[in-house]
């Protein structure tokens, strides 16, 4: 049934529980049935089928529009497969514009569907039917990716079955036994096996704060987590200690045994133990030791080395006249004293002049290729991240691309200049993707498919301002950057 029509039956059905079964005023409903509850939860149940229904047909939708487009691909490159890989790609980020989700999502989305309306055709019936829901299909696919192909069907034909049946929540574990009942291979190998994802996430978080994931060997990350709860509970216990017998001092127990739980304790301990701990003066002269001011933890001694981010601040933020926030990059706004707190342990310092009006750096060869040191420094401040529409990835790990070719006559320039990724650096050049630059930094891109998105840098407006008023503040003094730069 067509989406359209499905939306119609189920408006008319909602319209009919709510107007001919609505109770009448003057008579109580008998015990135990309420009409009203009763048609809420009806039309809940028929959303969440109408819901699954529209969840299926994207996965046919989207499987059907990679197919096309690949099929129609465009020979740029002269050569099939080179030709094949850049549609490809091209459909992937126009999709996920459109859908509005990440490029990441979006080319998890394109496997969901090809393995959907491919080889889990079954799940995907079922999905559209309202029979299993997307948590389902994807538990199912999930699951699927660790099983040698030959044992798909039979793998799909077991999870359904379950899937019918049980809550998504109740059907990740059955899935999960059903895999490991049905894998060839002992959990020691695919362990082995695993290890290679191993990695670190950085994920930033509202105000000042972050997320630090570690995705690693399990019987690591549970004798990581034992012992610094272990090493809270004992800094609690020794400080409780010390306290008692009036031998730590005031500012110590306080920040010790006044900060709070002990979930709190045992973050502080990991960061410690993470950044190496602080250097504090010794009894002897000229000496220093090494040791926390956590108790449980006096005894670590670490060798970690630490890459602290590009930092941004204004110089009256650095010099203490104001309070604006300055810009750790990687991260994004950060309070001034702390600003001011790395400003002084940063070991190399930058500055970059800018005009007072609108902003832009001065001292710059528009006629050269290669960028001077101070004009990438600006764009990477200003652009932050890969300036094709809905990416993401940072600045720092980008190309710097001339919009309008060198050779084309493009100027090494602010306004010819933007941040690109490595892929859609690559896309740019070998695809229907077109750029043109709009003024003060804004991109307008236009897709194959003739859609048009705009992007404007990040962190930078530098339009020119109005005219100031009599007796108004000077302009803003230039910006300054520091750029710390690893030990090793």
């Amino acid at each position: 049934m067509p989406v359209l029509a499905r939306f119609t039956a189920f408006s008319v059905r909602g319209w009919w529980h709510a107007e001919v079964m609505k109770p009448a005023t003057s008579q109580a409903p008998e015990a135990g049935f309420d009409p009203v509850l009763d048609v809420d939860l009806a039309e809940l149940s028929s959303g969440a089928s109408l819901e699954c229904f529209v969840q299926a047909d994207r996965y046919r939708r989207i499987d059907s529009t990679v197919r096309r487009a690949v099929a129609i691909a465009d020979p740029l490159g002269g050569r099939p497969e080179l030709d094949e890989e850049f549609a490809r790609r091209s459909i992937t980020a126009e999709l996920a514009l459109i859908l509005r989700v990440h490029e990441r999502t979006m080319v998890a989305l394109i496997y969901e569907a090809t393995q959907l309306c491919g080889p889990f055709q079954n799940t995907l019936d079922d999905l559209g039917a309202g029979v299993i829901t997307l948590r389902h299909a994807r538990e199912i696919l999930a699951a699927a990716v660790l099983l040698p192909p030959h044992l798909h069907a039979r793998f799909q034909e077991d999870a359904l079955a379950k899937a019918r049946t049980m809550d998504a929540s109740a059907f990740r574990k059955a899935v999960a036994r059903l895999r490991d009942r049905l894998h060839p291979d002992s959990l020691a190998v695919r362990a082995e096996r695993s290890r290679a994802d191993r990695r670190m996430v950085f994920e930033p978080d509202a105000d000042g704060m972050a997320w630090l994931h570690l995705y690693l060997e399990g019987e690591k990350a549970l004798a990581i987590a034992t012992r610094v709860g272990d090493l809270a509970t004992a800094a609690q216990k020794e400080a409780a200690e010390l306290a008692g017998a009036a031998s730590l001092d005031a500012p110590t127990a306080a920040g010790i045994l006044g900060s709070g739980t002990h979930a709190q304790l045992a973050v502080d301990i990991a960061a410690e133990l993470l950044l190496g701990l602080p250097e504090q003066p010794a009894e002897d002269a000229g000496a220093t030791t090494t040791r926390s001011h956590l108790p449980g933890i006096a005894f670590s001694q670490p060798e970690v080395f630490v890459a602290v981010p590009q930092l941004t601040i204004s110089i009256d933020t650095l010099i203490g006249t104001s309070e604006e926030p300055a810009e750790l990059h990687g991260y994004g706004p950060i309070d001034a004293d702390t600003a001011r707190r790395l400003v002084a342990q940063a070991p190399t310092l930058h500055r970059i002049l800018t005009d007072p009006v609108d902003g832009t750096p001065l001292q710059l060869d528009p006629t050269q290729y290669r960028l001077t040191a101070g004009l990438r420094r600006w764009i990477l401040y200003r652009d932050d991240i890969c300036r094709f529409p809905g990416c993401t990835c940072k600045a720092v790990y980008s190309e710097t691309d001339h919009t309008r070719a060198w050779e084309n006559g493009g100027w090494t320039a602010e306004d010819n200049l933007a941040c690109l990724c490595k892929k859609h650096h690559r896309l740019k050049h070998n695809s229907r993707w077109r750029v043109e630059q709009l003024g003060q930094g804004v991109l307008r891109w236009t897709s194959p498919s003739g859609r048009v998105y705009v992007t404007t840098p990040s962190r930078v407006e530098h339009s020119p301002p109005a005219p100031a008023p009599p007796g108004a503040k000077p302009a803003p003094e230039p910006q300054l950057v520091f750029d710390e730069t690893p030990p090793f």
